[in-house]
């Protein structure tokens, strides 16, 4: 009986565990100007530690075209994120169906990467929007992690992202590359030895003492 309950509280555990962060599709605009290309975001928020993924996204191939972005691989591929280990991942599958609106993308570190946690962007993708366009939505259907020790991590699918198209909206602005992390750490810390050194070199107050009338 003991072995049973032990058992229940471990997947109990492992569910909440699961639970934890959550994916999701982002953009910078929701409103695109027809005839123009946009980009959509996969990004995810205070995951626990995971070393691979299994995702499924969804869009509607009649009102938008996805953009391919390694014409030297076969078939339509979307751009890979920088959530993961870009050194050292493998990736297994990165395809887009344009006849069916679905795009399947399965990822996984190899060693020596460390697994990775926290927030970031697991992939990006582009699409074009046509002259006729005038609002579609873009899904994720399925959310899957696995950590290195083998334990898998489902996440429900949010609510789709809609995107909307006029002709007087404004163009979306291209990405920004964005800092590596250890630029920004190199920044940090050069800035916290200057303050220091400043305080350092700052002369000391005056003194001031009463002299008797």
């Amino acid at each position: 009986m003991n072995y049973i309950v032990c058992i229940a509280t471990l997947l109990f555990s492992l569910s909440a565990f699961a639970e934890q962060g959550r994916i999701y599709l982002s953009t910078s605009d929701p409103q695109i100007k027809t005839g123009s290309e946009f980009y959509v975001d996969v990004m995810v928020e205070n995951l626990p530690e995971v070393y691979g993924m299994q995702l499924t996204l969804t869009y509607d191939a009649k009102s938008i075209t996805f953009v391919d972005q390694n014409t030297k691989a076969k078939g339509a591929q979307l751009e890979q994120g920088n959530f993961l280990d870009e050194k050292h991942l493998y990736t297994l599958r990165n395809q887009a169906d344009t006849q069916t609106g679905q795009i399947q993308y399965i990822a996984s570190q190899v060693a020596p990467a460390k697994s990775a946690a926290g927030n970031g962007r697991i992939a990006r993708l582009y699409f074009s929007a046509p002259d006729t366009a005038s609002r579609t939505e873009l899904a994720i259907t399925l959310a899957e992690f696995g950590t290195r020790s083998g334990e898998k991590y489902t996440y429900t699918s949010q609510a789709p992202l809609s995107i909307s198209f006029a002709n007087n909206y404004q163009i979306q602005s291209k990405p920004g590359a964005g800092l590596p992390l250890w630029v920004l750490g190199l920044v940090t810390a050069l800035l916290l030895i200057i303050l220091c050194l400043c305080f350092l070199r700052r002369p000391p107050a005056a003194k001031h003492t009463d002299q008797p009338a």
